[in-house]
């Protein structure tokens, strides 16, 4: 039997037939242009996604603490020990220089928050608020940390400069604090440990010492260094938020001015509805009162001119 060709193809090209033999094409479904005004970005998932980049942050935040917390042991371990303890000091330089590397992320990563926050529309000033609420939050916590790890490396440099100063002291040499600040960062402290008279193992062990703790300085002075750039980033980062919690305070403000505005125009809108109603109503009873009046006044002239009545 013949297979009906035509049948297939028009319903391949989607050609459909009626009684009346009257092709029709189907067409696709028309746009629906009410999409095109739907936002692009759900607000709810941005907040989502700020909440877990927020999570991220204290994450890194404990992590310092870990750090922070390792340093002061490897601190209290280095000061106690009578000589010179090369594996703690690569222990505490590789957890400072950690610490310095980790510091530095969180407060980029704060910086760029920051940022987003204040870029923010007007028109999402609760959002703005709730993400500014985080990030300063994020940002006390963070300052916390610094500030404790800053007071933490200042002890520890004054701490092992006295310890010098106990070293240098058995060979009665009285130093001032510029003259051992001028030789932990020239690295002639060889010069000043050359004269000390005791057995070779006992000045050996003391000079390796000294000079163990003149490194540590100097590394110290370097990562203060770079502690001071960060406490200027954050002085910065804490300027912004500043300016941003007066941009916040000066919206609610606006916004509740115009909450008093708004509220003063409905209220006005009320009144000249009701005035409006009073009116109308007395324009109709005033048109009820002039149409009997008129047929009144019909009647009396139909009566006074025709004897009908």
């Amino acid at each position: 039997m013949t297979r009906d060709r035509l049948k297939e193809l028009r319903e391949k090209a989607g050609i459909s037939q009626d009684t009346s033999s009257s092709p029709t094409v189907r067409r696709p479904q028309s746009f629906n242009n009410d999409s095109a005004a739907q936002p692009l970005i759900d607000q709810d998932a941005d907040f989502e996604m700020f909440l877990e980049r927020c999570t991220n942050l204290r994450g890194g935040l404990k992590s310092l603490e870990e750090d922070y917390d390792a340093i002061i042991k490897l601190h209290g371990e280095l000061l106690s020990t009578p000589g010179a303890d090369a594996d703690n000091s690569d222990k505490l330089n590789n957890h400072v220089q950690m610490f310095i590397s980790k510091a530095d992320q969180v407060r980029k990563s704060l910086t760029i928050l920051s940022n987003e926050t204040k870029s923010l529309p007007s028109s999402a000033c609760g959002i703005s608020r709730a993400k500014g609420d985080q990030v300063r939050t994020i940002y006390k916590t963070f300052e916390t940390i610094m500030i404790k790890f800053n007071k933490e490396q200042e002890e520890y440099k004054d701490k092992a400069k006295s310890k010098i100063v106990d070293y240098l002291k058995i060979r009665n040499m009285q130093l001032s604090d510029e003259e051992i600040e001028d030789a932990v960062s020239s690295g002639n402290l060889s010069e000043l440990t050359k004269g000390v008279m005791l057995a070779l193992n006992e000045k050996k062990a003391l000079y390796d010492d000294v000079k163990s703790r003149a490194i540590e300085l100097k590394v110290l002075e370097g990562q203060m260094a770079e502690l001071a750039q960060m406490f200027h980033d954050l002085h910065i980062l804490v300027v912004s938020q500043g300016e941003m919690m007066d941009h916040i305070e000066t919206n609610v403000e606006s916004a509740k001015g115009y909450a008093h505005q708004a509220r003063g125009n409905v209220e006005e809108a009320r009144r000249l509805q009701k005035r409006a109603r009073k009116m109308k109503v007395c324009i109709i009873i005033a048109t009820i009162i002039i149409v009997l009046i008129l047929l009144v006044f019909f009647q009396a002239a139909v009566c006074h001119f025709t004897p009908i009545c």
